[in-house]
């Protein structure tokens, strides 16, 4: 449930939405990086470079590889906050003025467009189906 704010709906909106742009385009950055990251990587390789300055690079790639499912999870939980927002106060008429048409139709236009999977996470974030299983069997 949100919390209560002295904030102005249409301001809350606004603030709310512009978030979720920004998270997103955060993810997107971090997948261009992690593709770019992996590239000079197997470059450095085929170069023979020196061991140290792999494995260093290497570790630059597995941080960015952690940054992807991190930045994905803050920008779900920013859309869920935002659709209780939408549910609390969507229909409340200070929101609904010409000002704030334009950011509860991006708002509304977002949550329609959401995915709830994103195909760069690592295999191991897929959640496992565990109800066929019996009692001591292990998956």
């Amino acid at each position: 449930m949100p919390k209560k704010s002295t904030t102005p709906l249409p301001k809350t909106l606004q603030i709310k939405v512009r978030a979720c742009e920004r998270l997103f385009k955060e993810h997107e950055y971090y997948k261009e990086e992690v593709r770019q990251n992996e590239s000079k990587l197997a470059e450095m390789r085929e170069q023979n470079r020196d061991k140290y300055d792999i494995k260093k690079f290497q570790e630059v790639l597995d941080e960015s590889h952690m940054m992807v499912p991190d930045s994905f999870a803050r920008y779900i939980q920013n859309l869920d906050d935002l659709s209780a927002w939408l549910d609390e106060f969507g229909e409340d008429e200070s929101i609904k003025g010409e000002g704030s048409a334009e950011w509860l139709a991006k708002a509304r236009t977002m949550l329609e467009a959401r995915v709830d999977a994103d195909d760069s996470s690592p295999a191991y974030l897929v959640e496992t189906n565990v109800d066929d299983l019996k009692d001591d069997e292990a998956f």
